[in-house]
């Protein structure tokens, strides 16, 4: 009678693994015939179909593969000769009974979780298209986006429609991107901050424009922006201008105003030479009808040279409207916002002046900085404010409440993101915005520069009557706060307007490095324990700088002229201030080492006629410093 087969198979690992390859290629059909039924493509879809259950598939034939051989190993060992009559696999004959009982009892638990597996399937598949997927499932590392996309006017767009694109190639590209950030979280090893993917989008056409209609976009829009002063009165203020938005199609008008540069009949390109698209230093517009190209350059080459190195562009949505989801305001602006909904707060003294202060702070974590945020303003007002922190203790518990929100809304250390981690390119307020181009610096080969008129893009609304703020509105000039001269009136917007705190309207407000440096104070030349100039607390900075006159060195000696009579003695005096300082910096530079370069540096950046004796005693320092390094 020959010897009973030894079934090898029928063993715990080989059956888990048998289970477990079963289930997982169940899944992967499901998920392949919901991909290819649905009308839009998933991307992470792929992470689960070829990532993640083929590995379970995978996985599964291992233990089956790994528990034959224990199993035949095990056998050997029983009867040298056993391996002849192993069987490695489930034979089935129908005429057996117990067979027939095994194969119906199997076919009955397919048939049963065929539906729960389906279900899982379509709820999986819809799933990874979800906002919630993109935004919690890698919370850590998407928390800032996903957070700035709940407070975003694209609240409503899901991540998908905008991030992943139909077709072979992008459905492709977005699951190698998928899988690789997979590996890339599991190893710890994604950037911080993440790139923005402004590069990586669909292109305008694809994404924006299937909502926003180019053609319909005309015309002129009131906007009001709000403003609260950072004085003790938290002072109130509108301004109201209308946004020249124009036309990009003649069907709707003449195309003009911002919108231009969508124009159908112009093509605009432009070469950024940074990661952030913020140094634009070429730019070309075609018209499409005639082909006559017009190159405009701010680095001085040619129209007939080559484009610089960078990232070549052809214009669209994005490149201005680049943070139209993921915004993360800044402090100034989020703070104004709380305090023109919340007027009650105005109450409280120096209440915007003290949230962005305290928002501001670097705290290492969301946490921390929620406390340190309403530690900073409780302690602010019990030390300078007790009767309020005593009579307006409500007031101050919503307005502490509202700065931790802000905080929480822009602030992401563990991601080293905040409001000045993206560049918004709408405006140029905090960025530089229109002025990567408006800046009245690029110019064609025929020396006309791209305009950097204000009235191109905006025209201000004022009241007819000054002394009346509702009387009808009339077009006027914006007035700033602060009045803006010689250069100061032409300076880029983003220059003092940061987002954070607002610097003093004094010219040491900005010009601090320069105001430390003549008061002798300036920390970078501690060291060096220079004086004060002798008249730090005499002069004041606008008595010799007129800013309505050039600024060059001989204008403000003029300056010294006017007040000391002694002309003969004052004339050229600035001048040989400044061959001095030429000469012993020529000399200390060919000497000084590594430690030395910051604080020349320093002195640099605070100007060394701003106080000659501290620079002169800074400059012999270090020249007798090389000298002793010689010998």
């Amino acid at each position: 009678m020959p010897d009973r087969p030894r079934l090898l198979w029928r063993n715990t690992l080989t059956l888990a693994g048998g289970v477990i390859s079963i289930v997982a290629l169940l899944f992967i059909l499901s998920f392949l015939f919901f991909d290819v039924v649905s009308e839009g493509r998933s991307a992470y879809i792929g992470l689960f179909t070829y990532l993640i259950f083929p590995g379970f598939l995978v996985f599964g034939i291992v233990l089956i593969i790994v528990g034959l051989l224990i199993a035949r190993w095990r056998t050997k060992r029983v009867s040298s000769d056993a391996a002849g009559v192993a069987q490695y696999y489930p034979r089935i004959d129908l005429s057996l009974k117990s067979h027939r009982t095994a194969l119906a009892g199997i076919g009955l638990v397919v048939v049963l979780a065929l539906p729960f597996i389906g279900l899982m399937s379509y709820k999986g598949y819809h799933y990874t298209d979800s906002n919630d997927f993109c935004g919690l499932v890698c919370h850590s590392v998407m928390e800032p986006q996903f957070t700035a996309h709940r407070l975003s006017p694209h609240a409503r767009v899901d991540c998908a429609e905008c991030h992943i694109g139909e077709g072979a190639s992008w459905y492709v590209k977005s699951k190698l991107s998928g899988v690789r950030q997979v590996f890339a979280v599991a190893r710890n090893s994604y950037p911080r901050p993440i790139p923005p993917a402004i590069t990586e989008l669909r292109p305008a056409t694809e994404t924006c424009e299937q909502c926003h209609w180019p053609v319909k976009f005309f015309g002129d829009q009131l906007i009001t922006i709000n403003y609260v002063a950072s004085d003790e009165a938290n002072t109130h203020n509108q301004v109201r201008m209308l946004v020249k938005t124009g036309g990009g199609d003649a069907f709707a008008g003449p195309p003009s105003g911002i919108h231009w540069h969508m124009t159908l009949g112009k093509k605009i390109e432009f070469v950024a030479t940074d990661e952030s698209l913020q140094e634009i230093p070429w730019a070309i517009v075609t018209d499409r009808t005639t082909g006559i190209q017009t190159v405009y350059r701010s680095d001085g080459q040619s129209a007939d040279d080559a484009p610089p190195d960078g990232t070549h562009r052809t214009v669209d949505c994005m490149d201005c409207h680049n943070r139209a989801t993921h915004i993360f305001r800044t402090p100034s602006r989020a703070v104004d916002r709380v305090l023109s909904v919340k007027p009650a707060l105005r109450s409280l003294p120096f209440a915007k002046r003290e949230m962005v202060a305290a928002i501001v702070k670097p705290f290492r974590s969301r946490e921390q900085g929620r406390s340190g945020v309403a530690a900073a303003l409780r302690q602010f007002y019990q030390t300078h404010y007790p009767e309020v922190a005593e009579v307006h203790g409500l007031e101050l518990d919503r307005l502490i409440e509202a700065g931790e929100e802000c905080y929480d809304r822009s602030f992401f250390p563990g991601m080293k993101v905040s409001w000045r981690t993206y560049p918004d390119n709408i405006g140029h307020l905090e960025f530089p915005g229109c002025f990567r181009c408006h800046d009245g610096k690029h110019v064609n080969d025929e020396g006309n520069p791209i305009t950097s008129e204000c009235s191109s893009c905006h025209e201000f609304l004022v009241p007819s009557d000054p002394q009346d703020p509702s009387s009808l509105p009339r077009v006027g000039k914006f007035q700033h706060p602060v009045t803006l001269e010689g250069v100061h009136g032409t300076m880029r917007c983003d220059r003092c307007h940061t987002g954070g705190i607002a610097p003093a309207s004094t010219c040491a407000g900005c010009h601090t490095t320069q105001a430390q440096f003549l008061a002798g104070t300036l920390s970078a030349l501690a060291s060096f324990e220079i004086p004060a100039d002798p008249m730090a607390d005499s002069v004041e900075c606008q008595d010799c700088h007129d800013l309505s006159r050039p600024t060059d060195v001989e204008t403000i000696n003029e300056a010294c002229i006017d007040c000391h009579d002694d002309e003969e003695r004052f004339e050229g005096m600035l001048q040989s201030w400044r061959l001095q300082v030429d000469h012993l910096l020529a000399e200390v530079q060919d000497q000084v080492d590594e430690s030395g370069k910051p604080a020349i540096e320093a002195l640099l950046g605070a100007g060394p006629l701003h106080n000659i004796e501290a620079a002169r005693q800074v400059l012999s320092s270090l020249a007798g410093k090389g000298e002793q390094r010689e010998q």
